[in-house]
């Protein structure tokens, strides 16, 4: 691979129609295998404590009606090949967009520590059934945990380095496992409980409202990064936005059904339901599903976990000029793997995963929105190539390489989702902080934008 073509790989160089090979079944598979995550799974089992009802409501109609904004995001990378930390330059300003970067990378190198902990724990079952170690939550078993995490943060980082050809395969074959994996689920639970006690299950007193679950799915979903990434790959506009859209909807909504599912199968087995064991490796050893279903996970773990390694980088390099992409690559592999330890320092796994989508949501609502709201309503969906891709200077480049509006907007938006979340958390229960956030950034950002005075020349590249 060139110096020029590893820049477009991992860079912010503009993707050209004859260099992208994700056709829309390819963009429904990458984002499929992404979706179907131990995060999702973990997820709906947290959410069944609300009942099935609720679970599916929110996998199969709230979720996917909150992902369309995103989708409309990888519309834009699509549309002028261009990178995320790219897209938000308009919005933010040349330099502004660092701030997507450096978001985007601190999000995205978060994601490894919860998936590759869940992948650790099923690792520690296959270590007890070859050598006798001990398992997770037996004495012992901190030591089988860090060989786990050892082992997945490589394997995964070995992966991220062949670039965004190798897991468009590796997509495919873990999308295939888990679909096997989470028939073999439900088949186990349907065939041990009939569907109506399934369906009627709820606990009394949930200790979460259905405006806190919201917010988390905006946190889990929203920060799906990379989608501009992996959309300036795609052949199609109807690939890198349906394509997208669909893949993750199905993986997510249908793995987060799983996860519900098991967690209510464990609760009618043992008696009891603990969140703190819904992540898929404890349903799997409770339900007795065997070696090899763990092993699927782990392989569907470190799967969608490339990806987003792979997102990551892009955010580094947008963050960071000078970076070649091998560095980049490298930070990113060896603070993931540092990362990954981070939830052995949690009283529990469970307030690590609340905690982590409680931040990392504060970040992405007010971005996406006010990068929506910069191209569809202020700019009418036209860009100049030009001025998108330039460094220094153009139409984008704002004052002294900021947009003062875009960022004041941001931060008012990341300011009012903590405050309701942290301070007014009362008024969050009934309200979410996802939506005032959104109301607040994308208005302010409508407000005091100065309006282009014309459109876009003919000189400038249509699509």
């Amino acid at each position: 691979m060139s110096n020029s073509d590893a820049h477009k790989e991992y860079g912010l160089g503009q993707i050209s129609p004859s260099e992208r090979s994700y056709g829309f079944v390819d963009t429904v598979w990458t984002w499929f295998g992404s979706g179907i995550n131990t995060g999702s799974w973990f997820f709906g089992g947290m959410a069944a404590a609300l009942g099935m009802v609720f679970v599916l409501q929110y996998s199969l109609l709230w979720l996917p009606l909150m992902m369309i904004p995103w989708a409309a995001v990888g519309y834009i990378g699509y549309r002028y090949g261009a990178s995320t930390a790219v897209v938000s330059r308009p919005a933010l300003g040349t330099k502004g967009a660092k701030l997507t970067g450096m978001a985007q990378f601190l999000v995205l190198i978060g994601w490894p520590s919860v998936n590759s902990f869940i992948a650790a724990i099923s690792l520690t079952h296959v270590f007890a059934a070859a050598w006798g170690w001990p398992a997770f939550g037996q004495p012992g078993s901190t030591w089988p945990m860090v060989v786990g995490i050892l082992l997945t943060a490589v394997a995964q980082g070995v992966i991220t380095f062949l670039g965004h050809e190798a897991i468009r395969y590796l997509e495919r074959v873990a999308g295939v496992l888990l679909l096997v994996l989470g028939g073999w689920v439900t088949y186990v639970v349907l065939s041990r409980w009939d569907l109506t006690q399934i369906m009627s299950f709820k606990v009394d007193v949930p200790t979460h409202s259905i405006a806190f679950f919201i917010d988390l799915a905006f946190g889990f979903s929203w920060t799906w990064a990379q989608i501009a990434d992996f959309s300036r790959f795609s052949k199609t506009g109807r690939a890198a936005t349906v394509g997208s859209w669909l893949g993750l909807n199905i993986g997510q909504g249908w793995f987060m059904v799983i996860g519900a599912i098991g967690t209510i199968g464990v609760a009618l087995q043992t008696g009891s339901i603990d969140p703190n064991n819904s992540d898929p490796s404890s349903t799997l050893a409770t339900l007795g599903l065997g070696l090899v279903s763990f092993l699927v996970l782990i392989f569907a773990t470190v799967s969608t976990n490339v990806t987003v390694l792979y997102g990551s980088g892009m955010g580094l390099l947008g963050a960071f000029k000078g970076l070649t992409p091998k560095v980049a690559l490298l930070i990113v592999v060896v603070l993931q793997l540092v990362l990954c330890f981070v939830p052995m320092a949690f009283d529990s796994f469970l307030h690590y995963f609340e905690s982590f989508l409680g931040v990392i949501g504060g970040l992405f609502i007010p971005m996406w929105t006010i990068i929506l709201v910069d191209f569809f309503c202020i700019r009418g969906k036209r860009l100049s190539d030009r001025d998108l891709f330039a460094d220094a200077g153009g139409a984008y480049y704002g004052n002294s390489g900021w947009n003062p509006v875009g960022v004041f907007s941001l931060v008012l938006g990341f300011a009012v989702y903590f405050v309701l979340a942290h301070v007014f958390s009362d008024v969050a229960a009934v309200t979410t902080a996802s939506f005032p956030a959104i109301l607040v950034s994308g208005l302010c950002y409508w407000l005091f934008s100065p309006k282009p005075a014309k459109v876009l020349s003919a000189t400038h590249t249509q699509h």
